[in-house]
Order: structure tokens, then C-alpha cells, then sequence
């Protein structure tokens, strides 16, 4: 799987994503580095292909630049090369270039046509372009040959861009959501969680209680004592807050354990023995609670998680078509010129 999630022309702060359609017709200076590039003397090397299509070194390190900038901007201060190495941008460009050129093979199909008419006025309409209000032929020049392009190529790249915003919005307008699928969604990341855990000192005695207390019931907290265990009561928590607490910390820390707390259900014990920092444990859930959307943060509270749920799945639904998009086509990385790609 490509990922597409990281594309700078579709990333806003924080975790939402949102995908950016009228945006590309009054574009200013900003995007212009990806549409243009920035030469450097890069060899025109491919990276990858799409259907025979190349994807040079330079687009890449182009590509890269604009998410390194991006980041920045977002986290404010410059990234520092092991960061750098966590978001991995170069598996993201790359990524989001194969998906670029995907969409472009597909304009065809999606019934796309971007006329020279359109991108005239379009290119006509950026201030970096205009002098005193109106398009300046000499300043357009002037502009893309210092960044070492021509006139033709600067067209091109914003006409495939163009013709890819627009694919991307027939899949992404395809997309319908009911009110029912939020709710569900939002109950189920928000739920808590009340339980009971024992902590045995070994796993021999941890798993003859779970399989005493699976077999024949009784009372949680007598039958630990009667294998040697301690217990306590942990109240209602959700994922987040109980990762938090005192609690996660004294008698978990384990992502096994905190699995299987938000999975299983009320008044059942999870059916296996788990290693805890104090030793081996065993949890019964006692009560879930599914909390309805309120307005508690204001009253348009639950109005706005709803646009936001909305617009991730949309999302989503544009990835996963892409995805699919690319399992239809042939797309080829080259390895050894990737691995020579060293931008920090």
C-alpha cells in the first residue's frame, strides 16, 4: 500500500486532512517551488515508473523540499535530521508522487479535460505574475527562469495538477456518510472502560485462577486470594485517560493488556494470563460505558466532531481508491536510485 495521507497539498494542522479543490484556482506564490522546482543540478535519473512513466531524482527532491517545509511550518522550528529520519518524507514523496502519476494516467477514464483556455486565465490571475493589477508576460518569464523553468513545462505541471484535483474530487464527492456511522464511531473511540486485575508473582498460579474463575465462576477477588493474588478495582477510564493514570503505569504497561481491556466485554474475563512490570495478571471488564455527543464544549460542539468525521473518512475513501487505482497499474521503484537519494 502507497501512502497518500502525507500530501502537503492536502495536509492541515494537526490530524485532519482535508482535500483542496478550489485552492488550485487562485494559487499563489507558495505552491509555486513544487509546480516549478528548484534545479540544483540533480540527475534526471528515474526513481520509480508508472506505466513506463519516469519519476526523475530531481521531482523527488523537489517533492521532498515542499513536505520539509511543510512540517516546519507546522511544528514551528526546523526538523532535525533524526526527526526527519522518524516522518521518513522520502517514503512519503515518493509515495504521493506515484499517486500523483496514477491520477494522471487515469484522466481519460474519469473523463478529465483541461483546456489551454483554462490555465491561461488561471496562470494569468497570480499576483506573482501581475504588475500593477494585470498579467505581465516579461514578469511571468522572468519569475520561471529563475527557477529554471520554461514557460511550456510550468504549464504542463499545472495542468496535470489541474486535471488530478479534479479526478480527486469526482472519487472523493462519491463518498456519503450516515448520521449513524458517526455516532457508532464516536462512541466507540470515546467509551470507558471499569475493570477488575489480579497480579499473581507467577504464571502458573495466574493461569490456574483464570481457568478456576472461566470453569466454575465465583467471586473475582476471593478466588485471587484463594491462588495467592492481590486485585484492585480500576474505575471507569477511557484509552487515553487510563494510559495516562497511575494505574497504567503501577500495574500494566503492556499494549496486550490495554488491547484486550477495550475489547472485551462487561462482566467477562479476558481468556489469557498477561506479563505485567509486578508480575502475571488476569483482568475481568466490570462495566462499558458508550457516551452520546454532547455539546459540552459549546454548541456546535457535536456539529463540528461531525465535519471532522465527515472529512477524514472522505479521506480515507480517497486512499483507499487510490490504492485501488494503483493495484490496476504498473508502478516499478528503483531501488538502487533511491537508495542514493541522501537529502539530509
Amino acid at each position: 500500500m502507497l501512502e497518500f495521507l502525507r500530501r502537503f497539498y492536502s495536509h492541515t494542522a494537526g490530524k485532519i486532512i482535508t482535500i483542496i479543490i478550489g485552492a488550485l484556482f487562485i494559487i499563489g506564490f507558495s505552491f509555486l517551488p513544487y509546480l516549478m522546482g528548484v534545479g540544483g543540478g540533480i540527475p534526471s535519473n528515474d526513481v520509480a515508473t508508472v506505466n513506463g512513466k519516469g519519476i526523475s531524482l530531481n521531482d523527488l527532491s523537489n517533492y521532498y523540499g515542499k513536505l520539509e517545509s511543510e512540517y516546519e511550518r507546522l511544528y514551528g522550528n526546523k526538523l532535525t535530521n533524526g526527526e526527519l529520519k522518524k516522518l521518513d518524507l522520502t517514503g512519503s514523496a515518493l509515495s504521493s508522487l506515484i499517486a500523483d502519476s496514477v491520477l494522471e494516467s487515469k484522466k481519460d477514464a474519469f473523463g478529465v479535460h483541461v483546456s489551454n483556455g483554462f490555465i491561461a486565465r488561471n496562470i494569468a490571475s497570480f499576483s506573482v505574475f501581475q504588475k500593477n493589477g494585470s498579467f505581465n508576460n516579461k514578469l511571468f518569464v522572468s519569475v520561471l527562469t529563475s527557477n529554471h523553468l520554461t514557460p511550456a513545462k510550468f504549464e504542463k505541471n499545472y495542468k496535470s495538477e489541474i486535471a488530478r484535483s479534479y479526478i480527486k474530487r469526482i472519487i472523493s464527492e462519491s463518498f456519503t456518510m450516515i448520521n449513524r456511522q458517526f455516532l457508532n464511531d464516536y462512541m466507540i473511540k470515546n467509551k470507558s472502560v471499569s475493570f477488575e486485575i489480579a497480579i499473581f508473582k507467577s504464571k502458573k498460579a495466574a493461569a490456574g485462577f483464570l481457568k478456576k474463575i472461566i470453569l466454575y465462576g465465583g467471586k473475582f477477588t476471593g478466588q485471587a486470594k484463594s491462588f495467592g493474588g492481590m486485585t484492585k478495582k480500576v474505575p471507569l477510564f477511557s484509552e487515553v485517560n487510563l494510559i495516562k493514570s497511575d494505574y497504567f503505569r503501577k500495574y500494566m504497561q503492556s499494549g496486550s493488556i490495554l488491547k484486550a481491556i477495550f475489547s472485551v466485554p462487561a462482566n467477562t474475563e479476558a481468556g489469557r494470563v498477561f506479563s505485567v512490570r509486578s508480575g502475571f495478571a488476569v483482568i475481568k471488564i466490570l462495566r462499558v460505558y458508550f457516551p452520546e455527543v454532547t455539546n459540552k464544549d459549546g454548541k456546535d460542539s457535536a456539529a463540528k466532531q461531525k465535519e471532522l468525521y465527515r472529512l477524514e473518512k472522505r479521506q480515507e475513501f480517497l486512499d483507499h481508491y487510490v490504492d485501488y487505482l494503483e493495484s490496476k497499474v504498473d508502478v516499478k521503484v528503483n531501488k538502487s536510485v533511491l537508495s542514493s537519494f541522501h537529502p539530509y
